[in-house]
């Protein structure tokens, strides 16, 4: 059966194309659930293993249906449970050569990993699965190798990008035609200056090597936001340098300012799953 019958048909059945439901975000912990057609995938898996198990099974899931875990950098918050998801389940681990030496020289995702599971994915590098397309593109974070991804079926899109201090044209493209976007909303300059961080730590969330403010986030989805553009949800929120309704308030009064109006805004919980969005259908 051909690509374009298959989604007409997805289409005729009111089957969505993309499926997306955060499970985790924030410096405690970041997995997101991504569904691309019949392929499932998991961006991040920076909590136990038990807790995206029983997130999965919440939106009528299990792990055996997730045919890869993308991992954007190597940081604690965004592996704890990749290992464990994937030796339990055999599940392959995307990420990309500097990453994977990473994890390969420190065992920080366990010190037994089966060659059948590892599996490399390069900057700007795309990967098909049927009918659905992975990219990863390059970001600026202090971490090895760090990427964001978009995700691709039928000409639909949804972007994950997280943990970047700057941002530069080429983000900005793999951005545009998104009709949903996770961006990293993370904190409030205010509140970071202010705060009780050491000074050298502000210094770095701050940096190019860092992470996006809230204002950021909204000047960049202004720039960004296009016709398709209907979910955003704001993410990896600081647990001490912003709270969701400075950031959801933030970023709406920049794009309404901007006369940029979409379906939804929502900001990503940090300990329970969000609501499955669906896109596409």
């Amino acid at each position: 059966m051909s690509v374009i019958r298959t989604w007409k048909i997805f289409r005729y059945l009111g089957i969505a194309m993309i499926n997306f439901c955060t499970i985790a975000s924030g410096s405690s912990g970041n997995c997101t659930y991504i569904g691309l057609g019949k392929k499932h995938f998991l961006v991040d898996a920076g909590i136990s293993g038990k807790r995206i198990e029983h997130a999965l099974q919440s939106i009528k899931l299990h792990a055996r249906d997730i045919s890869g875990i993308f991992i954007t950098h190597e940081h604690y918050d965004h592996t704890t449970g990749a290992g464990v998801l994937a030796r339990r389940f055999g599940i392959p681990i995307y990420a990309t050569p500097e990453t994977w030496r990473y994890f390969l020289r420190t065992g920080s995702i366990g010190k037994k990993i089966n060659d059948d599971i590892i599996r490399y994915i390069n900057p700007n590098e795309t990967l098909f699965f049927e009918q659905a397309a992975i990219t990863a593109f390059e970001i600026s974070h202090d971490a090895c190798q760090p990427v964001g991804y978009t995700f691709e079926v039928n000409e639909e899109k949804a972007v994950i990008l997280t943990d970047l201090g700057e941002v530069t044209d080429s983000i900005k493209k793999h951005l545009k035609g998104a009709g949903i976007l996770m961006l990293e909303s993370n904190h409030d300059p205010n509140m970071l200056k202010n705060g009780c961080y050491p000074e050298k730590l502000k210094a770095r969330v701050a940096s190019k090597l860092g992470h996006l403010s809230n204002a950021q986030a909204g000047t960049l989805l202004v720039e960004v936001a296009g016709s398709k553009l209907e979910y955003i949800v704001l993410a990896h929120l600081s647990e001490e340098n912003n709270t969701p309704l400075l950031a959801f308030e933030t970023v709406k009064r920049i794009l309404d300012i901007n006369g940029v109006y979409i379906k939804q805004l929502s900001v990503a919980g940090r300990h329970k799953p969000g609501r499955l969005l669906q896109y596409g259908d």
